[in-house]
């Protein structure tokens, strides 16, 4: 009874230790020697039998052996005897096996099972407290998909790096994976959370120990570095390859990344935030403009935000202002040189100069205003069309460029229609031209908006054939009227045996299905013979024509003769 009454004073000195932050778990080697307790350990079960969190820092532990799992709160390091088990549950699911090895040379016939019992629940209500505190902790400052750190852990992580050393001696980098939805899309969602965190455990591995690796969310991440460092990191992240997934077991991906730098002159320092939006402007531009998989952000850039900004806060005036105008250029049948068609293709009139699309359209994109765009240029389109008409000219069908963000745009495609004829034109004067679609839900909503223009007697153009998703299934499932083939097709020829062998057979097929094909990029005589010699009659390039203004093309149809292919 007198130990008993021991034990009892004692845990009361736990709790108030434990309810104050002061709790060791050290204080255990009391209640184990006086209760003849060789071992005392637990384990939690967080749905994975792989998956745990240890107590005393945590962190989420991976283990590949279930001895691996223990969290010993007490190891005498004595050959011990009988095993005591406890089990608490969560939820109705076993959740905690608390259990204690007593002595070997115990006499059962002593033991107190109830009072054992008394002394694993106030125990395990002591651990599950302190628990319960990392825990908070932890999530405070980790991606829980991941386990690596998240930006407030990345940020304090910094702050207290610089102390040490010199900021301008460290590079800060955002990430933003290439293409990462394809993962999701050939496989699934569950497959790409299982690559998320395989490709963090990799880059975790790319960088030193002072040096860092967060994730901001989604296909993104955040590094700092040293400075010297820098280049065999980005050596090492340009491709990383991701293997023997769960819910993909025979699929290989190789990941590539878009990385913004941000990097300060010796001596400089500033902000972590101001460098991390330094970093993030720079992966943005590189990915949406630049088109380079590495963009250290400079002076440079941030005019470029600048005019990004002014862009944005421009469009809508210039939509009101009319300041969009489309550029027409020539389509020609390369056999006898005569006017076929015309592309209107958009140029920005701003402040007496000439904006061209690359300057603005990805920005634009990004801000999700294309749509709007694209329905401002048919309105203009047709107003010049119907123009044409009223001086007695005779213009050939114009097609005019829609991107794929309109499909999602509801009902649209009634929309274009209602424009056609609020101009007072039929839809024999516009073709639709509309980019390939590169993902299979965008190809099923593609094939719905074609059929609700082709069932109102529109005729329908696809844009850069050959480079979008599944190509050959989309000719089975649509009926269109124009297939242009990409320029990428046409730049190789006469040289490229694939090129030719390819651009054969998607003529070949074009033409059986009684489908016009129209050849985009053609600069050269040669190029021009090649096509001709495969069955593609229409071409479009800089060989005849760049695009041109109203009036330019004005004078073509009145004067509707272009140079042979000589």
């Amino acid at each position: 009874m007198q130990i008993k009454q021991q034990i009892s004073e004692y845990l009361q000195q736990l709790i108030h230790e434990a309810a104050n932050e002061k709790f060791d778990p050290a204080s255990y080697k009391y209640l184990c020697e006086h209760l003849h307790i060789a071992k005392m350990y637990y384990t939690v079960n967080f749905g994975s039998k792989d998956r745990y969190r240890d107590y005393r820092t945590g962190k989420l532990v991976v283990a590949n052996e279930e001895e691996d799992q223990k969290i010993i709160l007490y190891d005498s390091a004595q050959e011990s005897g009988e095993k005591l088990d406890y089990v608490y549950d969560m939820n109705g699911q076993e959740y905690v096996h608390a259990y204690m090895e007593l002595c070997k040379d115990i006499d059962n016939s002593s033991i107190d099972y109830d009072f054992y019992r008394f002394i694993t629940d106030t125990v395990y209500l002591f651990t599950s407290h302190k628990s319960m505190r990392h825990m908070l902790e932890y999530a405070e400052n980790t991606d829980f998909t991941t386990g690596i750190p998240n930006m407030a852990c990345i940020n304090r992580k910094y702050h207290q790096l610089i102390q040490k050393v010199s900021p301008s001696d460290l590079v800060l980098m955002r990430v933003n994976l290439q293409n990462f939805k394809y993962i999701n899309e050939v496989a699934s969602p569950k497959c790409g959370d299982e690559a998320i965190v395989q490709y963090a455990r990799k880059i975790v591995k790319f960088v030193d120990e002072d040096e860092a690796v967060g994730r901001l969310g989604g296909d993104n991440f955040i590094v700092f570095i040293f400075k010297k460092n820098l280049d065999g990191f980005l050596k090492k992240i340009s491709g990383v390859t991701i293997t023997q997934l769960e819910s993909a077991p025979k699929q290989s991906f190789e990941i590539s990344a878009w990385v913004g730098i941000s990097e300060l002159e010796e001596g400089r320092d500033k902000p972590f935030l101001e460098r991390f939006n330094e970093a993030s402007v720079a992966c943005v531009l590189g990915k949406t403009i630049l088109k380079k998989s590495v963009v250290t952000y400079s002076e440079e850039l941030s005019k470029i935000v600048n005019q990004g900004h002014d862009i944005i806060a421009n469009f809508r005036p210039a939509i009101r202002n009319n300041e969009f105008h489309p550029y027409f250029q020539p389509k020609i049948d390369m056999r006898d040189g005569s006017l076929v068609g015309f592309e209107a293709i958009c140029r920005w009139l701003h402040a007496g100069r000439v904006i061209y699309p690359d300057q603005f359209i990805p920005i634009l994109d990004k801000e999700g205003l294309i749509p709007e765009l694209d329905l401002a240029i048919l309105d203009r389109t047709c107003a010049l069309i119907k123009k044409w008409k009223e001086s007695c000219l005779d213009p050939p069908t114009v097609s005019i460029n829609f991107s794929k963000k309109n499909l999602f745009v509801p009902k649209v495609e009634y929309t274009i229609m209602e424009i056609i004829k609020n101009n007072g034109l039929t839809f024999d004067d516009v073709e639709i031209e509309i980019t390939e679609s590169v993902r299979e839900a965008e190809s099923e909503r593609l094939i719905e908006f074609i059929r609700n223009l082709k069932d109102n007697g529109m005729r329908i153009s696809i844009d850069d054939f050959g480079t979008g998703y599944s190509s050959l299934a989309l000719i089975h499932s649509i009926d269109a009227d124009v297939i242009k083939i990409d320029k990428s097709f046409i730049r190789q020829l006469p040289d490229d045996t694939k090129s030719r062998v390819l651009l054969e057979s998607i003529i070949s097929i074009a033409n059986r299905l009684n489908m016009t094909t129209v050849a985009e990029g053609v600069e050269t005589v040669e190029q021009g013979k090649e096509l001709l010699n495969l069955g593609c009659n229409i071409a479009q390039g800089y060989y005849y024509s760049r695009p041109v203004d109203w009036e330019t093309a004005t004078k073509m149809i009145k004067n509707p003769v272009f140079k042979l292919m000589e």
